[in-house]
């Protein structure tokens, strides 16, 4: 019976090494599920500039056909505030005369940012804080008829 009883000891339950093991694999799992969910963010994010980039580009090229010619410098200007408003300060545009009947509107704004060097650190230990800016831009030809 003694061996019986020493058998159920060492086969019953887990050891704490394993459950150890299984937390620490567990871990690096949610880990990187947490990376890929900043990942994915900042690309939602970037798809949001670009398709307001691309709105505000299409809404000119469409003003541009409707009145067949190019459009008074004031009416550059609110479109380039509107772009501003929407895209954020460092955004620009512009809108450009190309031969006879075509125009060329770009515009440009700034995604995000990002660390020059993530692993360099200041001597005090904290970071460096340069950062770089990733930009985004959309250009579009558009042909009008006078």
């Amino acid at each position: 019976m003694s061996d019986l009883n020493r058998h159920r000891r060492a086969s019953s339950g887990f050891t704490m090494i394993e459950v150890l093991i299984a937390l620490i694999i567990m871990a690096i799992g949610l880990l990187g599920v947490a990376g890929l969910q900043t990942v994915s963010m900042q690309q939602t994010a970037a798809a949001d500039s670009r398709s307001v980039a691309i709105m505000h580009t299409q809404t000119m090229a469409e003003y541009i056909r409707s009145i067949r010619g190019m459009p008074a410098a004031g009416e550059v200007e609110d479109w380039e505030s509107q772009l501003k408003n929407d895209l954020g300060p460092g955004s620009t545009g512009s809108v450009e005369a190309n031969g006879g009947n075509a125009a060329v509107i770009s515009v440009q704004w700034v995604e995000r940012m990002n660390r020059l060097d993530p692993g360099a650190g200041s001597a005090e230990g904290g970071e460096s804080g340069e950062k770089e800016e990733v930009t985004g831009s959309f250009s579009l030809n558009v042909r009008y008829r006078e």
